[in-house]
C-alpha cells in the first residue's frame, strides 16, 4: 500500500514479511486466513448450502434451456481498518554499535513479536465472539466430567459442521490447558490401555471420524494486565477448543469459517522515519477479520459448566453461512 511513499522501507518490509510467512502455524493465521482485497471497503459472498447438494435434471429436450441451479448467495461487507505499532531506536544507542544496526534490529524483532501476540489475542477474541459455546459438551474435568466421551463429542462437532456446510472440518485447535485435561482423560487413556504409548495429537487424530483433520495445541502466552502493570502470563486460548473449516486458498466467496480481509496479504509493511535523536520504525497493516461462516465452526469451553453462556445445540443441523 505504501510502496511509493518516501518513508517506505523495502528492506525491512521484506524481512518482516518473511518472518510473517514463517508464522503459518499461528492461531490467527489458521482462524482467519488472509484474503487480499484491492479496496478497503467491499463485499463478499455468504453461501446458503440449501441448494448446493441438490440433484438436478440435466437432460436437454429440443428447444428447452438448461436447468439453472440456485446459488442463494447474499452479500456480506468488509471494511479494512488501518493498524500500526511503532518502535524508536535512540541514535545514542545505535552509535554504541559503531554505526551498526544491532540495536535497531533487536527493537524491530520486539516490535514484530508484540504485533504477533496482539494479533493472536485479537483473533481468538473475534472467533469466540462469533462462535458460541456448544452446550452439552466440553465438560471433561471434575466428577461431572469423568464420564465424558471426548472422541464422541469431537466426532459430533465434526458431523455437525459437515452437515452445516457440506465440507469436513479442516482444523482442530486445543488451548494448552484444554489439551492437558483431554490427554489425561479416562476416556482417552482407556483406548491405549496396555500400550507403551502416551496420548498424543497423532493418536487422537487417528481416532476421529475424519482422521485427515489438522490438530494442534495453542500455547502462546500473553500478559492480561494493562500496560505498565506486571502480571502473570496466561495462554491465549486457555481452556478453549476450536474446530472449523478453512479453505487452502481462501477467497471472498468460499465457505471458510473466518477470513482476514486485508490490503497487505503478504504481511505488514515497514515505514521508517529519521528524527533528530531517534529512528522510528512503524509496522503497518490493514485488516477486517470476521467469522464469515458460523456454520463452519464450533467451540468448546472445557471449563464451561453448561448453563452460563449462550449455548449452541449439539445437533447436525445448522443455519446458512452468515444468517443470524
Amino acid at each position: 500500500m505504501f510502496q511509493h511513499a518516501a518513508s517506505y522501507n523495502g528492506y525491512l518490509t521484506e524481512l518482516c514479511q518473511a518472518a510473517h510467512a514463517d508464522e503459518a502455524d499461528s492461531i490467527g493465521n489458521k482462524l482467519f486466513p488472509a484474503v487480499g482485497v484491492r479496496t478497503a471497503v467491499g463485499t463478499y459472498k455468504k453461501r446458503d448450502i440449501g441448494n448446493a447438494f441438490r440433484v438436478y435434471r440435466t437432460a436437454l429436450a429440443r428447444g428447452n434451456s438448461p436447468t439453472r441451479i440456485d446459488t442463494n448467495a447474499t452479500d456480506g461487507f468488509y471494511n479494512c481498518r488501518p493498524h500500526a505499532l511503532e518502535v524508536g531506536t535512540w541514535k545514542f544507542d545505535a552509535d554504541q554499535d559503531d554505526g551498526g544496526e544491532e540495536e535497531r534490529e533487536s527493537n524491530l524483532q520486539e516490535l514484530m513479536s508484540t504485533q504477533l501476540v496482539t494479533r493472536e489475542f485479537q483473533a481468538v477474541s473475534i472467533f469466540k465472539a462469533g462462535v458460541p459455546v456448544t452446550s452439552g459438551a466440553g465438560i471433561w474435568s471434575g466428577e461431572a466430567g469423568a464420564a465424558a466421551n471426548i472422541i464422541n463429542e469431537l466426532d459430533t462437532l465434526a458431523i455437525t459442521i459437515q452437515a452445516g456446510i457440506g465440507r469436513r472440518p479442516t482444523h482442530l485447535i486445543f488451548g494448552q490447558n484444554a489439551w492437558m485435561i483431554a490427554k489425561n482423560h479416562p476416556s482417552l487413556r482407556e483406548l491405549i490401555q496396555g500400550q507403551t504409548v502416551a496420548v498424543s495429537l497423532e493418536l487422537l487424530r487417528n481416532m476421529l471420524i475424519f482422521p485427515d483433520i489438522n490438530i494442534s495445541v495453542a500455547s502462546m502466552p500473553y500478559n492480561p494486565e494493562v500496560r505498565g502493570k506486571a502480571g502473570k502470563l496466561k495462554t491465549i486460548m486457555g481452556m478453549d477448543v476450536f474446530m472449523f473449516y478453512s479453505s487452502d486458498a481462501p477467497t471472498r466467496n468460499d465457505m471458510s469459517a473466518g477470513k482476514d480481509f486485508t490490503m497487505e496479504p503478504g504481511g505488514p509493511e515497514v515505514l521508517s522515519e529519521e528524527k533528530t535523536l531517534e529512528t522510528v520504525d512503524t509496522l503497518y497493516w490493514s485488516a477486517d477479520r470476521q467469522v464469515t461462516c458460523p456454520a463452519a465452526a464450533a467451540r468448546l469451553d472445557v471449563a464451561y459448566p453448561g448453563a452460563q453462556r449462550r449455548p449452541r445445540n449439539l445437533q447436525p443441523e445448522e443455519k446458512p453461512c452468515g444468517r443470524p
